[in-house]
């Protein structure tokens, strides 16, 4: 019904546009009609008038000359006498006899607005001439003429002196007095019609421009200015609107205005029908020809007018051609909303072809014709308000396209689902469930393809899933167009079951839901043996709200992940868990705040010298009600909430200030080493703020270690990379976290430039009693050794497993066989207890940090 309702207004709307345009159309042709008669009346109430011409080529005849060769003059129609696009004078007998009974008042009228030479002569006979002088007035100005009464049975002949660097045609007609006055009058309500037009759109416009910032607003402007001062000028009501002085200026830089009117014209039409979206090949062009036609306008200042009329009808074509052609191969691409501009080409081209055609001489004068170009002006910055308007109006649709769905894929947006559940849920009782489907290890997956890829993979997704709920009715309708699924996350798909309708067992939609993902899980021509994960919330009983449902359906695909059938209904204590973690994280970000968490240091030996070399911080949190909370647990809320590198740089400060207190108060000159994720290397501030801190606590940056963790994070990471080389410039030990582990691997000392090595407690803890691990670490340490970087080794629990180590040239140790962590409390008594720094008699040999 909406839609039959829309495309009804539409019509009506066109119907009516379509209504005005033809009645304009009727009522200006009457004027034509009218003002024909008016003015061929003479031809018919016995008044004769004869017309001769003669041409000075040179512009070099005096009046006396012209006298003497009166008896050259041509005689011929007033209507074909060849004026041309030429710097020459043209001089006119007018021959009048009035052969009624009557008196007739007349008017000699030159319908040409550009006259720079207009004098007009009474001849008493071939000898004597007296110059006829005109009271000068706006009106004379406008519309040059000569009043002329004649008397009955009279003969009045005029010599006519016409000349202009403007446009050729300069149309002479004698007319009554009445037809004169019309005339003028047709004029002017034409003209003002276009002046209320053109203050109308360019106020209403420049309105717009300050509201959207839409720069076609501006082009569109600017044409309607360079539009009113070349019609101002052509009609000659510039002399009504503007001084004397101001009104011959525009006169003389008229064809300057064309070259602009057409440059405005194309940069509209680009801009207009958005190409610069793109910037293809089109738009190149179009940019290259405006810059032309300001080029050429600049050079046609040194020309005379004639020449520079000549350049631009020269080009005018052209220009114009591009212009239609921009426009055409846009509609071709839908842009079918742009009919009311291709409908304001309709009067252009034919005022445009009109008005040269006109001026010369290639189509006759007539009231219609000589305004043919203002009436097409009228009409068509009429329609291209039409045509903003529309525009507009698709800039808010696609605004709306663009919330509801995703510009990449074209695949409903999240809102959709939102409103549809809150349009059920209004229904309290109404039972209905929210399912999301979501590829599995779609997170780790998106890892190793580009956008592109992951794109076309929900496309294909989508359209498979479509598919088999197109003829399911239990599956609810989210748009208007009847699709019945979303995409939610990037990651995730969804859709809502009405359990009232739905006739077939839970479990074996689901089953078909994960056979198509299985069949169409591939990216590229790569099959990957995955299906889906598949999250439920049901209303009402687990919420009425549409982020309730959703969020709710997503923890049950977390469930789902680590069930057997991948698939699972959301549980109530699924929500304990959430609540607890999320609280967990507001007391974290207070521990931040308030400097509650601990650091605890646990010392680091020099497996030759058994001297202190080093600590390693690690953070500890007490909480007031939980107790103890293990940094695994913390330690990610604080990355999945957006605290990590707050967390970070506290842990930063507190080791820094904790290293300053123990060489200040006790000498102790060794080595801070403090872990920092891979997160925290690719943050733009982490750099900045970590200088910040090592400055104000005013410890040597020689004396301070980084343990990275996670370095396939920032391995292909160029910023983390450039990060990593000024840290190693300013002096400070860049060190591999948990080597063998985790993210860390052999493929990551190649790209990686650290001085340090750290050989994970996996490999290290009874090394004696298990084979594989005694291998695995005797060729981690010789490999890295090889490479001349340090090794440490956690997790040295005994002092066999300290000697094997030292053996395969191990530097560094580190394990509950030295010290357990300890609070700084701690850790200062267990240092001031050590003979010369030393946990126990020195071996032969001297720790030799390796070069930094």
């Amino acid at each position: 019904m909406t839609k039959f309702i829309t495309q009804l207004s539409y019509s009506v709307r066109t119907v009516f546009i379509l209504t005005m345009v033809l009645t304009l159309a009727i009522i200006l042709y009457q004027f034509s009609n009218n003002l024909s008669r008016l003015t061929n009346e003479h031809n018919n109430d016995n008044t004769n008038v004869k017309f001769q011409y003669f041409i000075d080529n040179d512009n070099a005849m005096s009046f006396e000359q012209i006298r003497e060769n009166i008896h050259q003059f041509k005689h011929v129609k007033g209507s074909e006498i060849p004026f041309a696009l030429k710097d020459q004078t043209y001089w006119l007998i007018v021959s009048i006899e009035n052969v009624q009974e009557n008196q007739k008042p007349y008017v000699l009228y030159v319908d040409n607005k550009l006259l720079d030479v207009f004098n007009v002569y009474r001849m008493v006979n071939e000898t004597s001439i007296e110059k006829i002088i005109s009271v000068p007035s706006l009106l004379n100005q406008a519309y040059p003429h000569i009043d002329i009464d004649m008397s009955t049975k009279r003969k009045q002949a005029f010599l006519v002196q016409l000349r202009t660097d403007g446009p050729p045609n300069m149309p002479i007609q004698l007319i009554q007095k009445t037809a004169f006055t019309q005339h003028v009058l047709f004029a002017q309500l034409l003209y003002g019609a276009f002046i209320g037009v053109i203050l109308l759109m360019a106020l209403y416009n420049f309105v717009l421009y300050f509201a959207v910032k839409d720069k076609v607003y501006l082009l569109y402007i600017g044409y309607l200015i360079s539009a009113f001062f070349i019609m101002s000028s052509i009609t000659g009501f510039g002399y009504f609107m503007f001084n004397i002085a101001l009104n011959q200026l525009i006169d003389k830089y008229l064809v300057i205005l064309h070259f602009l009117l057409v440059f405005f014209l194309l940069s509209f039409t680009l801009f207009f029908l958005r190409y610069e979206r793109s910037k293809g090949l089109w738009y190149r062009i179009t940019m290259l020809s405006c810059g032309i036609l300001m080029v050429l306008a600049v050079f046609s200042l040194t020309l005379d007018q004639i020449q520079q009329a000549t350049l631009f009808f020269a080009i005018q074509p052209a220009v114009l051609l591009l212009a239609l052609t921009l426009l055409l191969k846009q509609i071709n691409t839908n842009f079918s909303w742009a009919k009311y501009y291709l409908a304001s080409w309709v009067p252009l081209i034919i005022g445009a072809a009109i008005q040269p055609a006109v001026l010369l001489n290639f189509i006759n004068y007539s009231f219609l014709t000589s305004n043919a170009f203002l009436i097409a002006m009228i009409l068509e910055v009429s329609f291209m308000a039409f045509a903003l308007a529309e525009r507009m109006k698709r800039n808010e649709q696609d605004k709306i396209e663009n919330i509801a769905y995703h510009l990449s894929s074209g695949i409903p947006r999240k809102s959709n689902i939102e409103g549809a559940i809150n349009t059920l849920a209004l229904n309290k009782s109404r039972d209905f469930s929210v399912i999301i489907i979501k590829p599995e290890h779609i997170e780790k997956v998106t890892l190793y393809i580009n956008d592109d890829m992951n794109t076309a993979l929900f496309k294909r997704l989508y359209k498979k899933l479509s598919s088999l709920f197109n003829y399911n009715d239990a599956v609810v309708p989210l748009t208007d167009k009847n699709e019945k699924l979303c995409l939610i996350n990037n990651t995730s798909l969804a859709f809502i079951l009405d359990n009232t309708i739905n006739e077939q067992p839970l479990e074996t939609l689901v089953q078909s839901i994960q056979q198509i993902v299985f069949e169409n899980f591939h990216l590229t021509n790569l099959q990957l043996p995955l299906g889906a994960v598949i999250g439920i919330s049901t209303h009402p009983s687990h919420g009425n709200k549409s982020h309730q449902l959703l969020n709710r359906a997503l923890i049950a695909t977390k469930n789902a992940e680590n069930s057997v059938e991948k698939w699972a209904q959301y549980a109530d204590n699924a929500n304990d868990t959430t609540n607890y973690l999320f609280k967990l994280s507001n007391d974290l970000k207070q521990a931040i705040e308030h400097d509650t968490l601990a650091l605890y240091h646990q010392p680091q030996v020099d497996l030759r010298t058994l001297r202190v070399c080093s600590s390693e911080c690690l953070l500890r949190w007490q909480h007031p009600e939980e107790g103890f909370i293990p940094p695994s647990i913390f330690v990610p809320i604080a990355e999945d909430m957006g605290l990590i590198h707050e967390l970070t740089f506290w842990v930063i400060k507190k080791a820094l200030t904790q290293q300053k207190y123990l060489m200040d108060t006790h000498g102790f000159n060794h080595l801070v080493s403090i872990n920092i994720s891979g997160k925290d290397i690719c943050s733009k501030g982490f750099l900045a703020k970590t200088l910040a801190i090592i400055e104000s606590c005013d410890v040597a940056t020689d004396k301070i270690i980084f343990e990275l963790t996670e370095s396939a994070s920032f391995t292909d990471n160029d910023f983390a990379m450039h990060v990593i080389e000024q840290l190693t410039e300013l002096g400070i030990t860049i060190s591999i976290d948990d080597f063998g582990t985790g993210y860390s691997s052999m493929s990551q000392i190649s790209h990686l430039p650290f001085q340090e090595l750290k050989v994970d407690r996996e490999f290290v803890e009874n090394i004696n009693q298990d084979k594989k691990r005694l291998v695995i670490a005797e060729a981690t340490v010789k490999m890295a050794k090889g490479l001349g970087l340090e090794v440490v080794a956690e997790g040295i629990n005994s002092e066999q497993d300290e000697e094997t180590l030292r053996q395969f040239g191990c530097d560094i140790g580190q394990g509950y066989y030295y010290a357990k962590p300890m609070s700084l409390e701690e850790y200062e008594q267990w240092l001031l207890s050590l003979v010369n720094g030393r946990v126990k008699q020195p071996l032969d040999g001297e720790y030799i940090p390796a070069a930094k």
